[in-house]
């Protein structure tokens, strides 16, 4: 299923509905709502005229973006993406760097929230969730 909806972002946390930020730049394309076959797993994605795509995910009952991921030739606004679980993320990606053997990916994580980043050449691409806010049915796996 596939259907055209706006170019905005809503922050991981929150309900699309009720975005309340923009897609962080004038560059972004209009969005699109995917579902996958009969699963619960349903997302909105974005690709910006940068060529990075970003999917977030949403709570079909809800409209609660409970994931968000991203992949392209640079990193898209993590903190308009992630909202008020942005500083827990760079707190976290900072002790995980001090402590970090190669700088090609990195893992906060959390019993409420996991974001996983991976960089190779320039393909930056990852991922970030809430645990207790996946639909029943869906796992972390489903998010790509």
């Amino acid at each position: 299923m596939a259907a055209a909806a706006g170019s905005v972002h809503a922050q991981l946390g929150s309900t699309l509905g009720n975005a309340a930020i923009g897609s962080g730049t004038s560059n972004a394309l209009a969005a699109v709502i995917h579902q996958a076959g009969n699963s619960a797993v349903r997302w909105q994605e974005t690709t910006d005229a940068n060529q990075i795509r970003v999917r977030q995910y949403l709570s079909p009952a809800t409209g609660l973006v409970y994931a968000v991921s991203w992949d392209g030739p640079a990193m898209p606004d993590v903190s308009a993406l992630l909202g008020t679980w942005f500083d827990r993320y760079r707190q976290g990606a900072s002790a995980a760097l001090e402590s970090a053997s190669g700088l090609h990916s990195s893992r906060v994580d959390g019993s409420d929230f996991v974001v996983e980043t991976h960089v190779r050449l320039r393909d930056f691409s990852g991922r970030a969730w809430l645990p207790d806010a996946l639909p029943a049915g869906v796992a972390a796996a489903d998010i790509e």
